[in-house]
């Protein structure tokens, strides 16, 4: 005979008190053209500033060159650096032309001094041309959603038809960061290739400072351009309260600027939760009665406390999934069902429900009763 479930979901009344307007305090005062702050784990924009104005976005563009690469070509392959690279000027790996290195330190070039001699090789080098390389990013840029992107070059200089937006290169990050190489090569502050010939090496040094000011920063991306200002993709993550965030800014009016802002931005994003213990093991969740023993119930609790990092002043739903009466024998440490909670769309944690103590088979005086009081009303 199959036994009824009660589902039970109920807010948690301490967290329920959800102001009108989500979030905690008011966001830092950014003089930038464009700034976001978002959790990839909803999603959610926590503060911006016209985060879907389209701008020159600078070497943050290095961002999809990078991946586009990851994505086409092998880390250890190796690529020849063509004389239109070493001629490109601006930000610099020092690259010689004739010079043959492999994908992986390419990458570092791009990313750590911003090198768009190392965006020129790549291109080239998986593609055949900028031109063709530059198909492949705006093919990229589409089938990521990026409606407020277009790129015209594999670097980032400003030219006509090359622009983003910072909502747009969060979500660009997003995807990048996923790829273990990348992280590691966004998140060093300094770093080195094989000289030129293979004799020696070339040091480099990020532009992000935002490494320096926060330890637990590992990236993304800088860039400057005239048409940009100062632009940065940052991301962090708070390991005590288990949230990571990113932001970027677009229109900064200097480096260091762009960096303490996206510490200020950072900081007040993680403002904006708390780490909480959600479930005790050590407090019944609930009980429910024992099939034909009148007057007996079992105790249930979570197998091991549940702690989360919560959205501050966003109500936390509890949903109990357990038996609206359970069959004898019931053996303590039994699981009975399970207890998730939510915020919003996002699972904060699932526990299973264990009985608290043993419950014996009904007895015959414990049926007889039992039937006794099915019939009366």
């Amino acid at each position: 005979m199959p036994r009824r479930l009660a589902i039970l979901a109920a807010l948690v009344s301490l967290l329920a008190t959800a102001p009108a307007t989500l979030g905690v305090g008011t966001p830092p005062a950014i003089p930038a053209a464009a700034w976001v702050v978002v959790d990839p784990a909803t999603g959610e924009t926590l503060a911006s500033r016209a985060p879907d104005r389209e701008l020159p976005m600078a070497s943050t563009t290095k961002i999809m060159t990078a991946l586009v690469v990851l994505e086409s070509a092998d880390l250890d392959e190796v690529m020849t650096v063509p004389p239109e690279a070493a001629r490109i000027g601006e930000s610099s790996g020092g690259l010689v032309a004739g010079e043959r290195l492999r994908v992986r330190d390419l990458l570092t070039a791009l990313l750590v001094p911003s090198g768009n001699d190392a965006a020129v090789t790549l291109a080239d080098g998986v593609a055949g041309s900028q031109r063709a390389f530059v198909e492949l990013m705006n093919q990229r840029a589409a089938e990521m959603g990026l409606t407020h992107t277009s790129f015209a070059n594999p670097h980032g200089l400003d030219a006509p038809g090359h622009h983003s937006s910072v909502a747009d290169l969060v979500t660009l990050a997003r995807v990048a960061m996923r790829d273990p190489v990348f992280r590691e090569i966004v998140a060093q502050r300094r770093a080195s290739i094989p000289g030129p010939g293979g004799r020696g090496v070339r040091e480099y040094r990020s532009e992000n400072a935002l490494l320096d000011i926060d330890p637990e920063a590992d990236g993304v991306k800088t860039g400057s351009t005239d048409g940009a200002g100062f632009a940065l993709v940052a991301h962090a993550r708070r390991k005590a309260l288990g949230v990571q965030l990113y932001a970027a800014i677009i229109g900064s009016p200097s480096p260091d600027q762009r960096a303490l802002d996206a510490a200020r931005l950072l900081d007040y994003g993680f403002s904006q939760y708390a780490r909480a213990t959600l479930v005790s093991a050590d407090a019944p969740v609930g009980r429910a009665p024992v099939d034909d023993r009148p007057g007996t119930d079992v105790p249930y609790r979570a197998a091991s406390d549940l702690s989360a990092a919560i959205r501050l002043g966003a109500p936390v739903t509890e949903v109990v999934t357990a038996p609206a009466e359970l069959r004898a024998p019931v053996a303590a440490g039994q699981v009975v069902g399970t207890i998730t909670l939510r915020q919003g769309d996002r699972v904060l944690g699932r526990r299973d429900l264990l009985a608290m103590r043993s419950a014996s088979e009904p007895g015959v005086w414990d049926r007889v009763r039992a039937g006794i009081g099915a019939l009366i009303p």
